[in-house]
């Protein structure tokens, strides 16, 4: 069944590829121009604004610093005494008929002092000079008298009301009168405070942009909104707007610090930039406010010109990928076709044209090749496996032959009834190289064996059907087991069998008496099991392997059997039993074994040690046959 991958074709692919990694490419072009534009468009705003601002202030500190030089010239001359007081007062109107700077000029002493003039303020009036005389002494208790006149210092004064006379905000340079060391009086300069808004009012910046004037104190003197003016200070608007960020900047600017500074508050400048300079003359600060969102107007454009561009770059780019990659993907298909045809067995289909492309031309004699390749190779498979069930067949024929060969178990073989005889026979392939047989050489002497040729496979098969045979058409004409291994091994050695050696153990036991004559040609030791369930074991071999060494002399060993006597013979596939960490069994593994089998019972005792041999190779695989032969004499009735 197909899945949801296989409906995606490979011009699909390929575009969302290339969507995927230009849309990578455009996010950081993106991202990389909104960043550094922004910083270069900021840099240029403040730049801007930085000239403006300087050059607003230096207008502004030259025009207050006019009005404090002229009123220190005016002040020499009245305190010098150089010009009678109808004099200085021509002196002063003239000033202020000159200088737009000054609207007015007053000259106020100490109300406490006797011999004292009274104050008076000398301005202009529709082109008309005026004098008055201040007979109200309260102007004492005024900020801009009684500041100068206790710090005895020169200083330009906070906006004031001025209902005496002119009803108009001022802002005033005051200098202190002294006589005889100590202050007695103040010559105020005034300048109208429309005059320094004239100055401020009409600064505009790109769309939105306004600039507005602060006291030292935080007064708003000039702004867009004349409500604000004398009657709101920065600090008024961050506490009712709640504004931290507006509440940090009005310290910054009456502490007479320079900035350019971005606010995101919900105040009137909210999402705006700020760039604030002081006056020196006074220590007021002038603001220019431009909205963020005129300082980002042209990367706006910017950006949306770049988007513009890159959708139009990748779809054009798509759209050219996507033809070509379905002209390529078209015989590819054909040919994904032609692949499910020669895996459902059809190698005869034709081969799709492949146009002019170099890898699709290759692909195309690649697949015909193919083709020509998988007829022969399914022909010679065919014949491969007919020749490979020709010989399976034939060795499950000799596996067969061989079983054959293995004496069937009964509870007593030939009718003897003291013998109980029981084996079990395990090939690692099909056929195996192992041999366990029993029989009468006649009515008194039973002889049983057991071997093991060196290898595996037909070879060692063949070898043991030949033992086999041997054994039991010569064994009757010898009297003693050395005597049949002798003849054994001559036949091997001059007949040169195909094998590297055989390792046999050969028993005779007279079943009268229980004499047991055995001799062991390089096999695995014997075991015999008491009643009592204790055992011996008969390690030393009498000579060698058998079909290596011609007239090899072979030795013989006689025990006596005790009635209930178990004889227990095996193969080397039980000692080189290997488990999980490719440790052996080995010879004390299966003392182990034998050591806790239960009263003598040749088919208990042969099956339990086969289970105990599969349970310590924890169902590994079989390296050897396995071959076991249990045997007791004349077991008791129980």
């Amino acid at each position: 069944m197909p899945t949801k991958n296989d409906d995606r074709t490979l011009a699909n692919q390929i575009i969302t590829f290339i969507f995927f990694y230009l849309a990578i490419i455009f996010i950081t072009s993106i991202g990389s121009t909104f960043f550094i534009f922004s910083r270069i468009m900021l840099a240029n705003s403040r730049d801007s604004i930085s000239h403006l601002t300087t050059g607003t202030i230096n207008e502004i500190d030259a025009r207050l610093d006019k009005v404090s030089a002229i009123a220190r010239d005016a002040y020499v001359l009245h305190t010098t005494k150089l010009l009678d007081e109808n004099t200085l007062n021509s002196y002063i109107h003239g000033i202020i008929n000159e200088y737009p700077e000054i609207s007015s000029v007053c000259i106020a002493y100490d109300p406490s002092l006797t011999k004292v003039p009274n104050a008076r303020t000398l301005f202009q009036e529709h082109n008309e000079y005026l004098m008055r005389s201040e007979t109200n002494t309260d102007y004492q208790f005024m900020d801009w008298f009684q500041i100068p006149f206790y710090v005895q210092k020169n200083l330009w004064t906070e906006p004031w009301f001025d209902s005496y006379a002119s009803e108009k905000y001022l802002i005033s340079y005051c200098l202190p009168i002294y006589k005889e060391g100590k202050a007695i009086g103040i010559m105020r300069f005034d300048t109208d405070l429309s005059y320094l808004q004239s100055l401020v009012s009409p600064l505009r910046i790109k769309k939105s942009g306004y600039a507005f004037l602060i006291s030292k104190l935080g007064t708003i003197i000039t702004h867009p909104t004349d409500s604000f003016i004398m009657n709101e200070s920065i600090f008024s608007l961050a506490e009712y707007y709640d504004d931290a960020d507006l509440r940090k900047i009005g310290k910054s600017m009456i502490a007479g610090d320079v900035n350019f500074v971005q606010i995101k508050g919900k105040s009137i400048f909210q999402d705006s930039w700020i760039y604030f300079a002081p006056l020196l003359s006074n220590n007021w600060s002038l603001g220019i406010v431009i909205a963020n969102s005129d300082v980002t107007r042209d990367l706006r454009l910017i950006l949306v010109i770049q988007v513009f561009i890159s959708i139009l770059v990748f779809l054009a780019i798509s759209i050219i990928v996507y033809s070509r990659t379905k002209n390529v993907s078209k015989p590819l298909r054909k040919f994904t076709e032609l692949a499910e045809n020669i895996g459902k067995g059809d190698f005869n289909s034709s081969l799709p044209e492949t146009g002019s492309t170099y890898e699709i031309v290759r692909l195309s004699k690649s697949f015909g090749a193919m083709q020509a390749s998988l007829k022969d190779y399914i022909k010679n498979l065919e014949v491969t496996n007919l020749e490979k069930n020709s010989i399976l067949t034939e060795v499950r024929f000799a596996a067969e032959i061989q079983k054959n060969l293995i004496p069937s178990n009964t509870e007593h073989p030939f009718g003897i009834n003291s013998l109980r005889v029981f084996g079990v026979f395990e090939p690692a392939s099909e056929i195996g190289g192992d041999l366990y047989d029993y029989f009468m050489l006649d009515e008194s002497h039973f002889c049983f064996a057991i071997a093991d040729v060196v290898g595996k496979g037909i070879v060692a098969a063949m070898t043991m059907t030949i033992v086999s045979t041997f054994l039991r058409s010569s064994a009757t004409h010898y009297s003693s087991s050395n005597r049949i291994l002798q003849e054994l091994n001559n036949y091997l050695c001059y007949n040169n069998i195909e094998a590297n050696f055989v390792t046999v153990l050969l028993g005779i036991i007279n079943i009268n008496n229980g004499v047991l004559e055995f001799s062991n040609a390089g096999h695995v030791p014997m075991f015999i099991r008491k009643m009592d369930r204790t055992y011996k074991k008969f390690s030393e071999t009498h000579t060698t392997a058998m079909g290596v060494f011609e007239n090899l002399p072979i030795e013989k060993e006689t025990v006596q059997l005790d009635i209930g006597d178990e004889i227990i013979l095996f193969t080397d596939g039980i000692t080189e039993a290997m488990n999980a960490n490719d440790e052996f069994l080995g010879i004390s593994g299966v003392e182990e074994i034998i050591l806790k089998l239960g009263n003598p019972d040749p088919e208990k005792s042969a099956n339990t040690i086969l289970q105990r041999v599969h349970d310590f190779a924890s169902n590994k695989s079989s390296r050897d046959d396995i071959t076991i032969l249990a045997i007791d004499y004349r077991h008791p009735n129980r």
